[in-house]
């Protein structure tokens, strides 16, 4: 269950001054369809074709208003204004803590990307803390799934991070249940570097920004579901309830 980080490559992603995602390398861009089981919970993705044939540059939608999605047409010129707010500390320094019997749980809520991998087989905060060889497997299943890195796994006995090999890749996500467009995901340690020329802690899972409403930018906060009509609908049926 325990495997080494994967190697950095040369992949980078650049914020422009109030502009688009400038991304350099071959890097592999691909659809993603957070996709429900039977009964409604998000248990896997639905991943398309590779939109970027090959490109050793692109610049993807940080504004949220292109007509060419995910790939940047221009819009932003129009008073698009998106500052950089996300703090240059490692994940784990603002990560609550969840210790189980064999596990530890590091959850930096700041960093949700609203995909709700989290529920996919019962909700992560508890499965950790039982213990059992199903429920510790489901753990790290969960938290892998997270497209943000928001929830990471260390082992009890060897404080050793749990990371699965990732090579890079970027996950344009989509959310059909809410009926919103989700972040970029990204994944395989890729660079991320502020609107002022300086990186961010490379990371094996990554959800940036491209609906404009988050605020800890670059990164997701899940601000795009805030405002989905399903999501209110779902809410106010429990409500009822």
């Amino acid at each position: 269950m325990e495997q080494s980080k994967t190697n950095t490559e040369s992949v980078t992603v650049t914020v422009t001054p109030n502009g688009p995602y400038l991304v350099k390398g071959k890097v592999p861009i691909k659809e993603a369809r957070l996709t429900p089981d039977e009964t409604g919970v998000i248990t896997k993705y639905q991943i398309g074709e590779d939109k970027n044939a090959g490109k050793e540059q692109v610049m993807l939608c940080r504004c949220g208003k292109s007509r060419n999605k995910p790939f940047c047409d221009g819009q932003h010129i129009h008073g698009f204004h998106g500052v950089c707010r996300a703090p240059h500390l490692p994940i784990l320094s603002g990560a609550e803590t969840f210790s189980g019997p064999n596990l530890t749980l590091h959850d930096n809520e700041k960093y949700c990307a609203f995909a709700r991998f989290c529920d996919g087989f019962g909700r992560i905060w508890n499965l950790v803390r039982q213990g059992q060889p199903i429920t510790d497997q489901l753990t790290v299943r969960e938290a892998h799934l997270c497209p943000a890195g928001r929830l990471i796994i260390t082992n009890n006995q060897t404080g050793a991070v749990i990371e699965s090999e990732a090579e890079p890749l970027i996950l344009v996500i989509e959310d059909p249940q809410l009926k919103v467009s989700g972040p970029l995901g990204l994944r395989g340690n890729i660079t991320v570097t502020d609107d002022n020329g300086k990186p961010y802690e490379k990371r094996r899972l990554q959800a940036l920004c491209r609906c404009g409403k988050s605020k800890n930018t670059p990164f997701c906060d899940g601000s795009h579901a805030a405002d989905s009509p399903a999501l209110h609908e779902s809410e106010e049926s429990f409500n009822r309830q």
